[in-house]
């Protein structure tokens, strides 16, 4: 299930499946060698994220998302970020540094759109480290709970044919940078520029 999941999603990132397009089960599950019932929850799973559209009587479409809704989404990530920096325990500790700059560093080098799982699953791995920089549990949880939408903002990225690697990996070390200036407002105008020039 996860992998029919999976290959959904990157197609739809990847464009492959282009917004408004209709998700034919039958055709799907015939593509991926699955049962509809695979597709179906899969579909179900990929609407919850909101890569998908139900809408009774004429099925699933691959969600459309314009340049205004993936810089919402930005707002919403740069918000949550941004109010757990207020609660960080910054700079982040020497082990913390290790880790961020390590994950930010593993993003050298893929190349797009081949490597664009690795990429979401690292920037994924690198705003949840620094995320659980802050004490707030429920601050967290929401941002969690939101986190599959980190993989709309890849969208604009590959829809323009834009970015890399080693791009993504000097915007990642930009954000570490302002972390360990130690200063909670340097790290909020990091991030808000962060999501803002996706």
């Amino acid at each position: 299930m996860d992998q029919v999941e999976h290959r959904i999603r990157r197609e739809i990132i990847l464009g492959t499946l282009d917004p408004g397009r209709h998700l034919v089960e039958t055709r799907l599950a015939e593509d991926l060698s699955v049962s509809r019932g695979t597709i179906r929850e899969a579909l179900t799973r990929l609407a919850s994220t909101g890569l998908v559209e139900f809408s009774p009587g004429s099925g699933n479409r691959v969600r459309y998302f314009s340049d205004s809704d993936i810089a919402e989404i930005g707002e919403v990530f740069a918000a949550l970020e941004g109010r757990a920096a207020r609660h960080a325990a910054l700079p982040p500790s020497e082990s913390a540094e290790k880790e961020l700059r390590d994950i930010a560093e593993r993003m050298r080098g893929l190349r797009l759109p081949d490597d664009v799982d690795e990429l979401m699953r690292l920037d994924r791995e690198f705003h949840g480290t620094l995320m659980s920089q802050q004490p707030r549990a429920k601050l967290f949880e929401a941002w969690q709970s939101l986190e599959s939408l980190l993989a709309v903002m890849m969208v604009p990225i590959m829809r323009r044919g834009v970015g890399s690697g080693d791009t993504q990996a000097t915007r990642h070390l930009l954000l570490l940078d302002a972390a360990m200036t130690g200063d909670s407002e340097v790290l909020i105008k990091a991030l808000e520029e962060h999501y803002y020039q996706t």
